[in-house]
Order: structure tokens, then sequence, then C-alpha cells
């Protein structure tokens, strides 16, 4: 799948619009589609390889699983999260198998321009899954190390815009590099 989307900054034009957006468009579309209705190994899988060289735009993940027949009544996020955290429960997602997906937002206010940053992306699943073969197949030829504790499994990976990915039979939780953090206006 071509992801080049998740890294193009969008020009803001003045009375028109990005030609280059208007090309990403069906890239855009189809991401939306494949996040959407594949299996959850794909879809992790995705997300893993969208953050694995380069640091993505987290705005494709906060749309990808919403569902346009969803109320319009916002949820009440949950206390633990902050101001600026995402917050996605099952009742707004297309997808069924997803309990919640949260974006932890790290705002910048001082030192790189008042900016917001992915710091963590948060899945939570109705039922268990098995995403370490996932996970190792979407990391194969970047090191990394792997450690597990009971039922948890998180992967410390060098070099990368993820800094680790912690596993869960419930829930994918990827932490990303502060250091590989860019701005996308």
């Amino acid at each position: 799948m071509n992801l080049e989307f998740l890294y193009y900054q969008e020009k803001q034009i003045l009375d028109g619009s990005d030609s280059e957006m208007k090309k990403l468009n069906p890239l855009i579309n189809r991401f939306d589609e494949f996040m959407a209705t594949s299996p959850i190994q794909e879809t992790i899988k995705i997300i893993v390889l969208s953050y694995i060289e380069k640091y993505a735009q987290d705005k494709y993940f906060a749309t990808c699983f919403y569902d346009l027949n969803s109320s319009l009544e916002r949820p009440k996020k949950p206390d633990y999260l902050d101001k600026y955290d995402f917050y996605m429960p099952k009742e707004e997602m297309i997808r069924k198998d997803i309990e919640h997906l949260i974006l932890r937002i790290f705002k910048d206010d001082y030192e790189k321009t008042n900016a917001r940053y992915l710091k963590e992306l948060e899945l939570a699943f109705s039922e268990n899954q098995n995403l370490n073969n996932t996970i190792e197949e979407a990391l194969n030829g970047k090191e990394f190390s792997k450690k597990t504790t009971n039922e948890t499994t998180i992967y410390t990976i060098e070099e990368s815009p993820i800094a680790e990915i912690e596993v869960r039979p419930k829930k994918f939780i990827m932490r990303t590099n502060p250091d590989k953090w860019k701005a996308y206006y």
C-alpha cells in the first residue's frame, strides 16, 4: 500500500487547493477503506509500517475508523486523558472489533513551534489478538529487542520514529520517539 500521503505537508493556498492533495486523495480513500475492513493484524501492520521509517501524520489514524453514521454527539472522554488527547469509542467506529482508539498528544508550547505531536497510539480490542508475528514481520530489517512478561510483550526499536510497541492480548500501544517528531501544519 502506498502511504506517501502520511508524510506530505499540504500547502495552504489562498482561494485554492493544493493540487498534490488532489492526487493523493485516492490513496487516502484506499487507506480508509483498508483500515476499516481489513483483519486486525493487517491494520496493525500498516500502523507500524507507517511509522517505522518516517514520522507520519496522526490525523489519518483519527479518521480512518470513523463511522459517518454515528451520532454527532461526542462521548465523554475518559478522565485519565489530557485535553489534547483524541478518543474514539466503539460507538463511533465502523469497526466493531475495536473497543477504542486513543491518540495521546504532546503539545509543545515553547520548544518546537507550538505544535502537537503523537506520542502514543492505543487500540483496545473486543477479543484477544495474537499480534507478535505481525509486529515482527513489520519490523523486519530494523534492529529491535523484545521482552515478554506474563501476557505483555514490549518491542524496543532502534533508530526509528517508533520508540516501542507494547502488545497485550486485548491491546496494542505504539509509543513514538520524540527525537523523530515532525510538525505538520
